[in-house]
């Protein structure tokens, strides 16, 4: 079977399943590859270029790919409890992937494997913000705690977030760190050494009337307020109740947030701005992979529809 669009991810990716649902109205070949399966699939590879996968007596030709959504850098593999070359193995199944992955360089990514890792790194996303005009946060990234106390002194409200995406893995429980307000006296109460091992993220406290989550896909742009009944900073924390309004936002920000993505080389973004009580909009950070389902779900958005219009 020939391959026009890979679809690839982990298996508890449900996005991915509600958008290849939406796919299947308008085309039956895709591939859906999920790091965790490569025990149950068989790969032939030729360093020439040429890909085949074989998978439930069915095979599949890569040479015919045209695109691909890329969720996940294959990290989660499976292996024996204990098993000391898990380390060294699972190296080689993600060189594995990520080898095959560049022989497809003339396909469309939505979005490249290595851009989306770039573009995950906050502090660079903070710096690349700025530089197209995009106002950011007061923030500092430090593992010296004289510096960390004296940023939390200046601001009257701060906040501390996690410098990756937050996820905590312990054996099979996944945990989200949140971003959360600190004070000074909060942070001496650690009782951190005066230069601890891993740097701590700090920002400002924006003053908000709004959060914005903006979806980007190709040049369209969709825009939604978030209001919440919580005075919890992070809105995405699970307990607190939500509503969402569509919005148009300024050109003039709809053009850097446009410019942002294409600087990152992706087709797909999510981004979370503030739009503080005199109606400026600050920019917090950007996802590549940030969800989407539930907003064209709560409000009726077509963004599948857009994501698919790339793909084809």
């Amino acid at each position: 079977m020939k391959v026009k669009t890979l679809f690839l991810t982990n298996r508890d990716d449900a996005s991915i399943e509600y958008l290849i649902g939406k796919y299947r109205e308008y085309s039956d070949a895709y591939l859906r590859i999920n790091s965790e399966d490569l025990e149950i699939l068989n790969f032939e590879v030729n360093p020439t270029g040429q890909v085949r996968c074989f998978a439930e007596g069915e095979e599949y030709d890569f040479s015919d790919v045209k695109s691909v959504v890329f969720k996940r850098i294959p990290t989660k593999y499976n292996n024996p409890i204990g098993d000391e070359n898990s380390a060294y193995l699972n190296n080689e199944r993600k060189h594995f992937f990520e080898g095959i992955y560049l022989t497809l360089d003339h396909a469309k990514w939505v979005n490249p494997m290595f851009s989306t890792h770039i573009a995950e790194r906050k502090i660079y996303q903070l710096k690349v913000a700025s530089n197209l005009g995009l106002q950011i946060p007061k923030s500092i990234i430090t593992n010296k705690l004289h510096t960390a106390l004296s940023f939390l002194d200046l601001q009257s409200k701060a906040i501390i977030k996690p410098i990756s995406n937050g996820l905590q893995v312990l054996k099979d429980k996944v945990y989200s760190i949140y971003t959360t307000e600190v004070t000074a006296r909060e942070f001496r109460k650690l009782n951190l050494a005066d230069t601890f091992s891993t740097p701590v993220f700090l920002q400002e406290c924006i003053p908000n009337k709004y959060d914005i989550r903006v979806t980007i896909v190709g040049r369209s742009v969709f825009a939604v307020r978030i209001s919440k009944d919580s005075k919890e900073v992070d809105w995405r924390k699970p307990d607190i109740v939500k509503s969402y309004q569509s919005m148009a936002l300024p050109k003039s920000i709809i053009d850097k947030l446009l410019d942002l993505t294409s600087k990152f080389r992706m087709v797909y973004s999510a981004i979370d701005l503030i739009e503080m009580p005199n109606g400026e909009f600050i920019f917090l950070e950007i996802n590549p992979v940030g969800e989407w389902v539930w907003l064209e779900q709560e409000l009726g958005l077509n963004i599948s529809e857009k994501i698919i219009q790339e793909l084809l």
